[in-house]
């Protein structure tokens, strides 16, 4: 069987992340109206019935998503949210997001930019690769983005690994600039949800 061709690899990639918007706006609206993805609800009792299988597959499932999000906005991490409170919610989601954010890093040191590219163009990817060559400015850029969710981190992490930044360096920036950022926007985004919810669709 043929290698898939590094266009045919952006274009498989570009149409899982059409599909994953597409997921993120009508599961939000699902998750939003459903009790069954309340606190205490039906799924979150399943997850329980499954004694400590259940947060064991909810974290498996953030670390996929911290590798690469095929369903993007952190939905993932509202559903913990909701379904394990403010503080089982951000423990998981934290702990996935630190043990993918880590095989990032490893993924782009190991496979370099034949594997990078796949998730961008030429264009973005020469673009982030200048700001890597630009040591301290790219790692001022890095803290920036963990911050701020306005850079895909997943590709970050993943040209982190072909920069002359350690892994322990890497590590203390996640830990010390990622958690805060996750907590809060995941409290963000759930009472968004749950407010949009209320306001235009619980009137009908």
């Amino acid at each position: 069987m043929s290698k898939l061709s590094l266009e045919k690899k952006r274009k498989l990639i570009q149409i899982l992340t059409v599909v994953g918007l597409v997921l993120t706006v009508t599961g939000s609206v699902f998750i939003a109206s459903s009790p069954y993805f309340k606190e205490g609800g039906g799924f979150g009792e399943l997850l329980k019935s499954m004694g400590i299988f259940g947060p064991l597959l909810f974290l498996l499932l953030q670390i996929s998503q911290t590798i690469y999000p095929i369903i993007p906005g952190g939905l993932h991490n509202v559903i913990g949210d909701v379904i394990y409170g403010h503080f089982g919610g951000f423990l998981l989601n934290c702990t996935g997001m630190v043990i993918g954010s880590c095989i990032n890093f490893f993924l782009g040191k190991r496979f370099g930019s034949s594997f990078i590219k796949a998730f961008l163009s030429d264009k973005q990817y020469d673009h982030y690769i200048a700001k890597m060559n630009d040591g301290p400015g790219f790692r001022r850029l890095l803290k920036i983005g963990f911050v701020a969710p306005i850079f895909p981190d997943d590709i970050f992490c993943m040209i982190t690994g072909m920069s002359n930044i350690t892994f322990k360096e890497f590590v203390k920036m996640v830990l010390l600039y990622r958690p805060a950022s996750l907590f809060f926007f995941t409290f963000l985004s759930s009472e968004i949800i749950q407010w949009l919810f209320r306001t235009f669709l619980q009137k009908g």
